[in-house]
Formats: C-alpha cells, structure tokens, sequence
C-alpha cells in the first residue's frame, strides 16, 4: 500500500494543528494564576519498588511517613471554607461531592489509624496538613489545621473555590 507525499503531510498537518489548539486552549491564563490544587494522599507501608515515597509534613517536628499516590484532589471538591477558632486558631474545612465523599468514607474505614498527607500549590507546591483517621468519616467533610499562616491559608481556600468553579463550569 502506497502513501502520497500529499496524503502524510495533510495527516500531519491536522495532527500538529490538533496539539497546537489542545496546548492553547489548555495555556495559563492571568486569571490561572489564582488557583489552588489540593492532593490528598494516603498513608502506606514503605516500599522498595517505588510505589510510595517518604515524606516530611507538620509544624516542627515534623512527622516523617511514606505515602502513596494522590487518593483526592480538587475534582472531587465542592467548596472549602477557611474556619475561625480561639484567637489565631483557624482550620480548613473540605466539603467533597457524592463521588469524594465516598472515597474518603471508603479510605476512612479500611485505612483506620493511618494518616492523610495533604499537598496544596498556591502557588508554590508544599505539603499543608495531616489528618489522622481516627473513625470512619461518613459526612463527606475534611478538616484540618493547615501547617500554613492565616494569609496563605485564606488564599489557599480561596484558590481552590475558584479551581472548583472552574472545573465545573468545564463539565457542564
């Protein structure tokens, strides 16, 4: 079977349009700049085939476990919520969908005793917060002292509002 000349350039042609269109429209805007991505990451045994990995999280001194790959991000939030305690306590306040809220009952039975590890980008990627689970969460909620200042705290929420926003105005 022969191929024109003609025939591999036009294939070409459409296919490096495709990719360029996707990288556009996919591009880091002004606005982009706003958001926050959250991951949250399960607790595991350690491993040597590189399924897990060993990491440093929590105010001084920090607690040091290996976690697996992200269980929940921001696709499977509804809205976060900066919450006011005493004077200079504040904590964050994760509401997750139907299909999060699951995940973390699931997560919250068979991993009982283990610890969340939950890693933000706001801009810059760190890890913010543990969380141990201590009984099985079944109201679909998250909440946690951020290892971050009220300021970034605030602006964490509020970028993961927007991020949400975001992706549901993508789905619909």
């Amino acid at each position: 079977m022969k191929f024109g000349l003609g025939r591999i350039n036009t294939y070409f042609t459409a296919l490096a349009a495709a990719l360029f269109i996707g990288c556009v429209s996919t591009g880091t805007g002004k606005g982009d700049t706003d958001l926050s991505t959250i991951r949250i990451h399960l607790e595991t045994n350690p491993d040597n085939i590189g399924m897990s990995r060993r990491i440093e999280v929590g105010p001084e001194p920090k607690q040091t476990f290996a976690v697996a790959g992200p269980a929940l991000g921001e696709m499977h939030l509804l809205a976060a919520q900066l919450w006011e305690g005493n004077a200079g306590e504040y904590a964050i306040h994760l509401q997750f969908n139907r299909q999060g809220a699951q995940m973390l009952e699931m997560y919250s039975m068979s991993y009982r005793g283990k610890r969340l590890a939950i890693f933000s980008q706001f801009p810059h990627p760190r890890w913010v917060g543990i969380f141990r689970m201590d009984r099985r969460i079944g109201d679909g909620t998250l909440l946690f002292r951020p290892d971050a200042t009220r300021d970034e705290a605030q602006r964490l929420v509020s970028g993961l509002n927007k991020a949400v926003a975001k992706l549901q105005k993508s789905g619909d």
